[in-house]
């Protein structure tokens, strides 16, 4: 009797083998997808496995069949390295479950593999296929035999069996021979399948500063947008993610919603440390987060630990400073000129004096009547006449002769031409924007300012990794311990050191905006009652530079590797920044640098005491020169000035007599030293 139900069995199984694995249904299942190996797991008789073959191979596709046993070896079977797989499972098999547990014990069901399911049942048999560890990704249809030439087909997943999500039958459409595969479901998986029914999800956050008032209004409302920004900001986006699939989230602290978020709060994103990594990333390798809240920069490294989506956010650290404002030379009165052209103004000088020395000379040999200073003086009067014009000054004398005025009046214009381009530089200068001799980290190293860094990972690890010469000359220069001042602080205390000035702070963009642009807000109320020296004030905003310290970097909200939800994720924030719901989130989280007005621009421009500190350099000199010599012209000639004052005066004396006059006046002793002979 057994072995006459074994037969009965076995003809049955063969009969609807052959009823229910059409070859052209197929084929004709597996073209759109683009699949080009097919497996087959049934229990067949060497006939029919030969024939079902022959029929695929023919279609140019590669098959190969397995019998259905409690041994089979998966990854071997079902290996993959590019191209996808079709597998096809007679469910009418006995223990044809067995490789649904196989497979589930050693490979995923995602979308490497799709499974082509097909029975003789009159139903979906949901029941056993419901602990199917199936995902969102995962591609298995159901297909039920009506007719020899007609099934029905149902489109089978269950969005997060890890999670306690149900199993979800959807109909698909059908095939006959007559009309062909008929498939209803048009729509992108991923947008059909979005509802997911309130499953709860695993996040992962990381807070670099306390959240207040609370963790809720922390993360949710734009207060102190600067603190924790491009968290905050991808924190928004895993919320309209929620919204668009409606999965399930939980927080540690948790938010009042008909949807939660199961949302962790690590110490760091996730760096290699002895080995392996932590924070966020060693989570995920656990299994303990499927999503990430905060953002990831691409690091080679972690392209084994993680997934990455969709680039949707930019940032942009720089180091911030007051740009000293140092004159390349010491006497900024000689700036204008360069040092030939120096040289040439003082030969045409001299030449011109000797030119008007040799016609003062020349007037005064044929003179008659030396009657003033010119003549009398000629070699000094000239010199003076020289300086007088290369200064614009005025004179009282002049040389009478035609070719001495020709001279005259030649120096004196090519004096004034050299002056108009003399004092337009020196006013053109002043009008100019400063010159910025710190444009990259080498001068930024090699500059007297004092460096130093928000304090978070990013910043520690970036010194720590970096191939980048210009990066690590100034870790050399500025940060290698022992230093005399800390190269590590907070946004609020490193900022209110840069607006004193001779600080150079390293700090993400969206951070350092919006807190000089409170120390604006502050320095205007200040200005009423106060001054404080960590406001900023619009001259220090024109004086705020910028240098790369690293390029903008994209960075992404990553899943766990091989995570079923990655496709999910990127088609969610694919439609996020297409709808431009990004931009309007950035325009709240992230602030733009502050501008340097035009009409600060345009005000006048102080000249420090350091730029006109020659000028009075030259003045206090020459007072001194002059105090000096006029203190030995003193010495030198008051003695004779007393001698002169001690001779008697006489008027109608010829000058034997006076001689006489001013020996007898020595010798009396009645005639005191300042008596006078005559009237």
């Amino acid at each position: 009797m057994l072995a006459i139900a074994a037969l009965v069995a076995l003809i049955s199984t063969v009969a609807v083998s052959g009823k229910v694995l059409d070859p052209g249904f197929t084929m004709e299942y597996f073209r759109p997808k683009n699949v080009e190996q097919i497996v087959v797991f049934a229990c067949w008789n060497e006939s029919d496995s030969f024939d079902y073959s022959r029929h695929v191979i023919s279609a140019n596709t590669r098959i190969s069949y397995s019998d259905i046993r409690d041994d089979l070896e998966m990854e071997r079977i079902l290996k993959v390295n590019y191209y996808k797989i079709g597998v096809v499972l007679d469910l009418d098999c006995p223990k044809s479950y067995a490789v649904f547990d196989q497979v589930a014990a050693r490979l995923p069901f995602n979308e490497s593999y799709f499974w082509l399911v097909v029975t003789s049942a009159t139903e979906v048999p949901e029941a056993s296929l419901a602990g199917l560890p199936l995902t969102i990704e995962s591609e298995l249809t159901l297909a039920l035999a009506r007719k020899p030439s007609l099934y029905e087909l149902y489109d089978v997943y269950n969005h997060a069996y890890r999670h306690g999500g149900k199993l979800n039958v959807t109909s698909m459409g059908y095939w006959d021979s007559d009309g062909g595969l008929r498939n209803y479901l048009t729509q992108y998986k991923y947008k059909r399948r979005q509802d997911f029914h309130g499953i709860t999800l695993n996040f992962s956050i990381v807070l670099m500063n306390k959240p207040r008032p609370n963790f809720e209004t922390y993360l949710t409302t734009p207060i102190d947008p600067h603190l924790d920004s491009m968290i905050r900001f991808h924190y928004a986006l895993v919320l309209q993610l929620r919204d668009m699939y409606n999965f399930n989230t939980e927080l540690t602290i948790p938010i009042p919603s008909a949807i939660r978020i199961n949302l962790m709060r690590a110490k760091t994103w996730g760096y290699v440390v002895n080995g392996s990594f932590n924070g966020i990333l060693g989570d995920m390798m656990k299994g303990i987060v499927d999503i990430s809240a905060a953002p990831f920069q691409y690091k080679e490294e972690r392209m084994d630990a993680c997934e990455f989506t969709v680039e949707t956010y930019v940032v942009k650290p720089y180091l911030m400073f007051r740009h000293p404002k140092k004159s390349d030379v010491r006497n900024p009165f000689l700036k204008p000129f360069r040092k030939n052209v120096w040289w040439l103004t003082l030969n045409v000088s001299i030449v011109c004096w000797i030119m008007l020395l040799i016609s003062v000379k020349i007037e005064d040999h044929y003179n008659s009547k030396p009657d003033h200073r010119l003549y009398s003086n000629a070699c000094s009067e000239t010199a003076l006449i020289t300086f007088a014009a290369v200064s614009q000054q005025g004179l009282s004398e002049g040389p009478h002769l035609y070719s001495g005025r020709i001279v005259f009046i030649t120096l004196f214009l090519w004096a004034l031409l050299m002056y108009q381009f003399y004092s337009a530089s020196i006013v053109g200068s002043l009008l100019a924007a400063p010159p910025r001799f710190i444009n990259n980290l080498i001068d930024l190293a090699n500059s007297d300012l004092h460096v130093a860094s928000e304090d978070i990972p990013y910043s520690h690890d970036y010194f720590k990794t970096t191939t980048d010469p210009a990066g690590k000359y100034l870790w050399e220069k500025k940060f290698k311990p022992p230093l005399k001042k800390k190269s590590w602080t907070t946004a609020q205390d490193g900022l209110n050191e840069v607006s004193k000035g001779g600080y150079a702070f390293f700090i993400d963009s969206a951070t350092g905006y919006k807190i000089i642009e409170a120390r604006i807000l502050e320095s205007v109320v200040m200005r009423i009652s106060r001054k404080r020296e960590d406001t900023f004030t619009q001259a220090q905003i024109c004086d705020l530079t910028e240098i790369e310290l690293l390029p903008p970097r994209y960075v992404t909200i990553v899943t766990a590797k091989h995570s079923p939800f990655k496709k999910m994720v990127i088609y969610g924030l694919r439609q996020i920044v297409e709808r431009g719901l990004t931009n309007r989130l950035f325009r709240i989280w992230h602030h733009r640098r502050p501008s340097c007005p035009e009409s600060f621009r345009s005000q006048p421009v102080a000249v420090e005491l350091q730029e006109f500190s020659p000028a009075m350099f030259m003045i206090v000199g020459g007072l001194i020169l002059a105090t000096i010599v006029m203190a030995g012209e003193h010495l030198y000639y008051h003695p004779k000035h007393r001698r002169r004052l001690a001779l008697p005066y006489c008027c109608c004396c010829s000058s034997d007599e006076a001689k006489q006059t001013r020996v007898a006046s020595t010798s009396s002793p009645e005639t005191g030293s300042r008596s006078f002979s005559g009237d």
